[in-house]
C-alpha cells in the first residue's frame, strides 16, 4: 500500500511539474507574440501612417542599404531620408497627390531658386507684381525684431483684437512681451498680433519701415500697405519673395526657426502650426498665406537635390499651394 501511495504521489508531482513547465512555456510564447505582434503593428503604424522624413532626433543611425537615417527618443521613431533618397521622396509625393491631380502647376507666378548656387531652377511669371497676403509677415518679424525690444510688452487693445482673424485667440487687454507675440504671428499668422507690433511702435512708422527693409535688401518691387498681408495692396514678385526669404535666413535665422515650431504654449494660450511640411526632414521653414485678391501663397525653404543645396520655392496666387511645391519640387535635379 505504500509503494502504491508513493507511486501515485510520484505521479501527482511529476503532473505538476509538467504543468508548471509547459503553463511556463505557454506563458513565454504568448508573451513573444504578443510582443511580436505589437512590433509588427508599431512598424507598420511607422511605415504606413507617419509621413516619410519626419525631422531626425537623437542617437541616429544610418542602414547604408536604403539609405535611411533613424533615430529613437522615447515612444516616437524618426526616419530621415539621405541625399540619395531626396529624389525617390519627392516622386512618392507627387504620386500621392489627389486624384485627378496633374503636372500643371496652378500657381499664377511661382520660382524655385537654388540659394546655395544662385542659379533659378524654374520660374513662371516670376517679375510679376501679385498680392502676397500673409507672405507680408515675414517682413513685419524681421523689422519688429529691429525696431522692438524682445523684453517689450505689448498690449492687445480693443483696436487690435478688432483685426479681421484672431487666429490667435487673443482678449482685449492681454499683454506678451514682443519676443512671444513672434510665435502666434508667424505659426497661426495672426494678424492681431501683427497690428500689435505696428500699433505699438506708430503704425504709419512701421509700415514705412517695412517697405525701406524690402528697398534695402534688394525686393525693390515690393510694396506694404499693412503689416499683416490682408491689403491687396500688399505686392511682391516671386523673385522679390525669393530675395527675402534668402535674406532672412542668412542674416536673422532665427525668424525662420520660428516658421518651424510645431506647438507653444504661452500661459493659457497654446498656438499649433498648420504648416503641412513641418513633418519633412528637407523642409527649412517658411511662410503660407491667404486671402480672397492673393488665394494661396507661400514662401518656403528646403535643402533638395543630390548635393543638399538649399532652395526658395515660392507660389503667388495658387488653386493648391501644398501641390504646386511638391510638382516644383520634383523639377529639381
Amino acid at each position: 500500500m505504500a509503494t502504491m501511495c508513493s507511486i501515485v504521489q510520484a505521479n501527482d508531482i511529476m503532473r505538476s511539474f509538467y504543468s508548471v513547465l509547459f503553463g511556463g512555456l505557454a506563458v513565454i510564447t504568448l508573451s513573444l507574440g504578443i510582443a511580436r505582434g505589437a512590433g509588427w503593428a508599431w512598424s507598420s503604424f511607422l511605415s504606413g501612417r507617419m509621413p516619410a522624413g519626419i525631422a531626425s532626433l537623437t542617437a541616429a543611425s544610418v542602414d547604408a542599404k536604403d539609405g535611411l537615417v533613424t533615430s529613437v527618443k522615447g515612444l516616437t521613431k524618426t526616419v530621415r531620408y539621405t541625399a540619395d533618397e531626396e529624389e525617390s521622396i519627392i516622386s512618392a509625393a507627387e504620386r500621392s497627390l489627389p486624384a485627378g491631380a496633374d503636372s500643371r502647376v496652378t500657381a499664377k507666378a511661382y520660382l524655385v531658386k537654388d540659394i546655395t548656387t544662385d542659379t533659378v531652377a524654374a520660374a513662371y511669371n516670376a517679375q510679376t507684381f501679385m498680392p502676397i497676403a500673409s507672405l507680408s509677415k515675414l517682413v513685419t518679424a524681421e523689422v519688429a525684431r529691429k525696431l522692438i525690444p524682445a523684453d517689450s510688452r505689448i498690449e492687445m487693445t480693443p483696436e487690435v483684437i478688432a483685426t479681421y482673424g484672431n487666429t490667435a485667440g487673443f482678449k482685449a487687454g492681454e499683454t506678451f512681451t514682443a519676443a512671444d507675440l513672434m510665435y502666434p504671428m508667424l505659426m497661426v499668422s495672426s494678424n492681431d498680433a501683427a497690428e500689435a507690433f505696428a500699433q505699438y511702435y506708430g503704425r504709419s512708422r512701421f509700415i514705412a519701415a517695412m517697405n525701406q527693409f524690402a528697398q534695402s535688401i534688394g525686393a525693390y518691387r515690393t510694396y506694404f500697405a499693412d503689416p499683416s498681408g490682408l491689403s491687396p495692396l500688399n505686392e511682391s514678385t516671386a523673385t522679390d519673395m525669393a530675395v527675402i526669404i534668402e535674406w532672412i535666413l542668412k542674416n536673422d535665422p532665427s525668424v525662420i526657426d520660428i516658421t518651424t515650431v510645431k506647438s507653444k504654449t504661452v500661459r493659457s494660450h497654446t498656438w499649433v502650426n498648420p504648416t503641412h511640411f513641418l513633418n519633412w526632414s528637407y523642409y527649412i521653414g517658411g511662410k503660407n498665406g491667404y486671402t480672397d485678391e492673393a488665394k494661396s501663397t507661400g514662401d518656403s525653404l528646403f535643402r533638395a537635390g543630390p548635393n543638399k543645396d538649399t532652395y526658395a520655392i515660392v507660389v503667388l496666387g495658387s488653386d493648391n499651394r501644398d501641390a504646386d511645391v511638391i510638382k516644383l519640387l520634383a523639377k529639381i535635379k
